[in-house]
């Protein structure tokens, strides 16, 4: 089972290489075969070749690989992300990866959030009329078909379900955005009729953002499109103390590809301090792990991880005096003796 790693831009070359050995440690102990090919794009093969998405990385990622294990894009130098969109976006809409799961963990427990990953306004139709050097109008058009709707919400309610949760929660915009709003509350409506394990309710996304800042513990699962959750889900990242801790699922329920990465972005301003917090792109390691149906090895790699970050080898966002390698040095030895007890 081969693993397409892009540790790209900034610190996404920091902590993919640290995070790393955990996978190879955890797949030689539970013999899970999983084998990493290292790819080189990002913005310096942009700024070289002016390529993002090589030609027939699609077709060669869905034939041989099993998913993308990515580390960050986005660098200084190519300040409209272009190259961050071709290779990102190209990898979302030619996969299919419509499903993107965000969880956020707090100490009242996880909330699952479920954020449609290729449609609404992020599909790119749009533009805009110039004038006197100035841009005079701007359109971007909100696109959403009932077929992606209808297979998000129907695979989203199924993890919920499966997951042992009660509760679900659509975010929506219909009182002011109602064309797309309304098709996405009809949708969810008819779909939860076939989850009775399930409660849902609906909040318009403004009160919704309030109501999670103020008091987190009465959601489980969320639904929302993909502008809403995307903002969600940086709220979700500072309440669990930051994004260098949150993780991130993209997939395709049909093909069962996935792509995973931490939602930290590349973080120029850190980036060659050897400071930056492993946390988020270990935890997508073990979110990748699930996917692919090795859950023991993946909970024993949250348990380290999170056993670290509380002590002094952490970073020192997590107010230790660590560094990214030895955080994650710490990780693998703590693995390696709790494999070793598990395994005897």
């Amino acid at each position: 089972m081969k693993i397409a790693v892009v540790p790209g831009d900034g610190i996404g070359k920091e902590v993919v290489p640290a995070v790393l050995p955990a996978l190879e440690h955890l797949s030689e102990a539970y013999r899970l075969g999983l084998e990493c090919e290292v790819f080189p794009w990002g913005a310096d093969q942009w700024l070289d070749t002016g390529v993002g998405l090589p030609a027939g990385a699609i077709d060669r990622l869905s034939g041989e690989y099993a998913a993308v294990f990515l580390g960050a894009l986005g660098d200084p130098r190519i300040p409209d992300m272009a190259h961050g969109r071709d290779i990102l976006l190209g990898m979302r809409k030619g996969l299919d990866l419509y499903v993107n799961h965000r969880p956020i963990n707090l100490p009242s427990g996880v909330i699952d959030l479920y954020r449609e990953n290729t449609q609404g306004l992020y599909v790119g139709i749009g533009g805009t009329v110039t004038g006197a050097g100035r841009v005079s109008v701007a359109i971007d058009e909100c696109v959403y078909t009932r077929e992606t709707v209808e297979k998000f919400v129907r695979f989203c309610l199924g993890q919920l379900r499966d997951k042992g949760r009660r509760k679900v929660t659509l975010v929506h915009k219909s009182n002011a955005v109602p064309n797309t709003g309304r098709l996405w509350q009809d949708v969810f409506r008819r779909e939860l009729q076939d989850f009775p394990e399930l409660v849902g309710s609906e909040e318009y996304v403004d009160s919704f953002c309030y109501n999670l800042v103020r008091d987190a513990t009465p959601y489980e699962g969320i639904l929302a499109s993909n502008l809403f959750g995307d903002i969600i889900s940086d709220i979700g990242a500072a309440l669990m103390g930051g994004l260098g801790l949150a993780s991130s699922a993209s997939i395709c329920p049909e093909t069962g590809f996935a792509l995973f990465e931490p939602v930290h972005g590349s973080a120029p301003d850190i980036a060659g301090k050897g400071i930056a917090n492993p946390y988020a792109a270990a935890m997508s390691l073990a979110m990748m792990l699930d996917h692919l149906g090795h859950g023991r090895p993946a909970e024993l790699l949250r348990s380290c991880v999170i056993e670290v970050s509380q002590g002094d080898a952490a970073t020192p966002d997590l107010g230790g005096k660590g560094t990214t390698d030895r955080f994650m040095d710490q990780v693998v030895a703590l693995l390696g003796r709790r494999t070793d007890d598990r395994t005897s």
